[in-house]
């Protein structure tokens, strides 16, 4: 079974492969005959795969545009200032009119052609600003799929490599938008707990969003206690579930760091 932590999808093996990657399902149905048929007279021989050279991902971001270059009565940007994103963050943030299009030139067939639509795209930079990986946000809050993250290299979903520094304070929340809103942050897509990839923990705060009814976010939490590191609990009274509602609520940003 297939489960997104972040979105709460889930599918079976073969409908996650159907979705996501058409090619593999494709031959995953016909080994799947072939083994209940007992078709297979032996093993097919290994090929041969060469390992491929990093992606040069340099131009691809290029493509689309940042939410810092977008004119005031763009959409786009007037969701963003909605949502009070500050203005000396939308640099970060970049809008693909047409997501499946992008990626898939990147990746070719990556996703479904027949389908496309706008999104936001939070890309991972690493300390160089170089892009291992992405996240596109759906615009649509009831989409089935309101993230879809893709890493163009096996390492940790950190987003925020490129800015934080690790000698000072710093804060490790679950969402990218809501690291926007505080000073020296990271966000850890999934945040299960896995520390892989940060550096100084002894710098570190964990921020989890604040939904202590979900069992999966008290196990998170419990995990990074239980190794020693530094959590923040949120207030009894504090109904919002993530930073960006707080500040949207009303709070301020330094009335989130001093509580």
């Amino acid at each position: 079974m297939f489960y997104c932590h972040n979105c709460g999808a889930s599918h079976p093996l073969w409908r996650f492969l159907k979705v996501y990657d058409l090619n593999i399902y494709n031959e995953y149905v016909v080994d799947t005959r072939l083994e209940e048929n007992s078709l297979r007279a032996q093993a097919p021989e290994a090929k041969t795969v060469e390992k491929q050279p990093p992606l040069d991902t340099s131009s691809f971001l290029s493509r689309i545009k940042k939410v810092s270059s977008l004119k005031a009565d763009h959409p786009v940007k007037k969701y963003i200032e909605k949502r009070q994103i500050p203005p000396n963050q939308h640099y970060r943030i970049f809008y693909a009119p047409k997501f499946n299009s992008w990626v898939n030139s990147m990746i070719p067939d990556k996703l479904s052609s027949t389908y496309d639509e706008p999104r936001l795209v939070l890309p991972f930079l690493d300390e160089k600003g170089r892009m291992f990986g992405f996240a596109g946000r759906s615009f649509d809050p009831k989409a089935n799929l309101r993230y879809i993250t893709i890493m163009l290299e096996e390492r940790p979903k950190i987003f925020g490599l490129d800015t934080v520094d690790f000698d000072k304070t710093y804060y490790v929340v679950e969402g990218q938008i809501d690291s926007m809103f505080l000073d020296n942050a990271v966000a850890m897509a999934g945040a299960d707990g896995n520390t892989a990839g940060l550096k100084k923990l002894e710098n570190a705060i964990f921020v989890f969003d604040n939904e202590r009814r979900n069992r999966e976010i008290v196990n998170r939490m419990s995990k990074v206690i239980d190794r020693g590191h530094k959590i923040v609990i949120w207030p009894e009274n504090l109904l919002d579930k993530d930073i960006n509602n707080m500040i949207m609520s009303g709070i301020s940003k330094r009335d989130i760091h001093i509580g």
